[in-house]
């Protein structure tokens, strides 16, 4: 007997589907329309079941080892509304010469009230030792209405936690956010009208670059991932409550995403509690939930699943809710779901 989950894998594996919902035509366009349809009806199922749907607007796999079924159960049984799943380009992918993985493709095929289409990871090798191709690549995707959002591009990176455990430095990544690849990809948002993610750790030298960008292109809509992940805190002690608040009220295109550990996790190298927005007994610090709460459409949901950690879907949802638990209820609802709605397309979740 076939599985669910199985009949699936096969619709997905063949090259064209024509008993699942249309969400393109012929030249791979996506009817936008048609998907935000799609999410509403399943936002608002969620919210009609006293549950809290939020969409992860930032996490990432291999496409290849994807059990795509296994992820789109997991999300109804956590009431995850939507997830924005984008493929990082291995090395294998890219010596066989892909710039880009069209991932959103065979989510859509097979969850297209589940998924938002998303370009690809910006890492190395593909971003850094063959820039022009993979951003080219990027960017007529979103050109020719392929996806809703660029992927996480990663200009200032220290290796994960799991992967300085391991002793892996190839995540060890500084690309210059105001050189060459920065200006391609600001100038790419701008151009597209289409908002892109940043890995950039927080250090003290690393700021004023990033405001300079920011002041440059005033409609690249930046989403800085990872909102008070201080990996090693004498690095980066300017970086506070406050001059977030200043950088939130100075740059109207700046977004933050909310994807840190929880409070007692410890960054391997500095041997820190690198998520900065938590007491030691694990409550919201004051001053990040007031800031939270003034600026509530600036903040946004994310797990950060990774092709390493998939199978902690769990573990992630979990610590989530209890971050997002830690906000008044219409802030909670405010960054869960609506600001992400609103930054994606262009009017508030009704």
């Amino acid at each position: 007997m076939i599985t669910r989950r199985r009949f699936v894998k096969i619709l997905c594996a063949l090259p064209f589907i024509t008993s699942l919902p249309r969400i393109g035509s012929a030249n791979n366009i996506v009817d936008f329309a048609q998907l935000k349809a799609g999410y509403a009806k399943r936002l608002k199922k969620i919210l009609a079941a006293g549950g809290l749907p939020y969409i992860d607007i930032e996490s990432s796999c291999n496409s290849r080892k994807l059990d795509m079924a296994s992820v789109a159960e997991s999300m109804d049984r956590l009431n995850i509304g939507l997830m924005a799943l984008s493929a990082d380009i291995g090395k294998g992918q890219f010596r066989k010469g892909v710039r880009f993985d069209n991932l959103s493709k065979t989510l859509l095929a097979g969850y297209p009230d589940r998924f938002i289409p998303v370009g690809n990871g910006g890492q190395p090798p593909a971003l850094t030792e063959d820039t022009e191709p993979f951003l080219d690549a990027q960017e007529a995707a979103a050109l020719k209405k392929q996806i809703l959002l660029f992927g996480e591009f990663e200009f200032r990176h220290y290796p994960s936690p799991r992967q300085a455990k391991r002793g892996e430095t190839d995540r060890d990544v500084h690309v210059p956010i105001n050189g060459p690849i920065g200006h391609r990809v600001f100038g790419m948002s701008e151009k597209a009208g289409m908002p892109f993610q940043i890995h950039y750790e927080i250090e003290n030298e690393l700021l004023a670059p990033l405001e300079k960008m920011l002041e440059q292109y005033p409609k690249a809509n930046v989403i800085w991932c990872h909102l008070a992940q201080i990996r090693y805190i004498e690095r980066g002690a300017s970086y506070t409550p406050e001059y977030v608040d200043a950088l939130v009220r100075r740059f109207p295109n700046l977004y933050f995403d909310t994807a840190f550990g929880n409070a007692r996790s410890v960054y391997p190298p500095s041997n820190q509690r690198h998520a900065r927005v938590w007491t030691d007994d694990g409550n919201l610090k004051a001053q990040w939930r007031d800031l939270i709460i003034a600026h509530p459409r600036r903040f946004l949901s994310a797990l950060d699943l990774g092709g390493d950690r998939l199978n902690k879907i769990d573990k992630y949802d979990k610590n989530h809710r209890n971050f997002l638990n830690h906000l008044p209820v219409e802030t909670r609802h405010q960054v869960a779901y609506r600001s992400a709605w609103s930054l994606l397309f262009g009017e508030e979740f009704d």
